[in-house]
């Protein structure tokens, strides 16, 4: 089996601007533990909306995995 060499998690969110137009804000975490588990990315993402105060409405995670 391939391994994973990179891991990054980009969370993303919709805010309104004062104008009212829909914006995607969004914040990107790069080298990540390539070993970590799907629950421990879940928690990761839950820690980082209680520290910035925000709810993401998009988590991507992104693997990079050598052939």
């Amino acid at each position: 089996m391939n391994e994973v060499s990179q891991l990054t998690v980009v969370l993303s969110r919709i805010v309104l601007n004062g104008a009212g137009k829909a914006t995607k804000v969004t914040r990107r975490f790069a080298n990540l533990n390539p070993r970590a588990t799907d629950d421990q990315l879940r928690q990761f993402k839950s820690i980082i909306e209680q520290l910035t105060n925000e709810n993401f409405d998009t988590f991507e995670v992104v693997k990079t995995v050598n052939l």
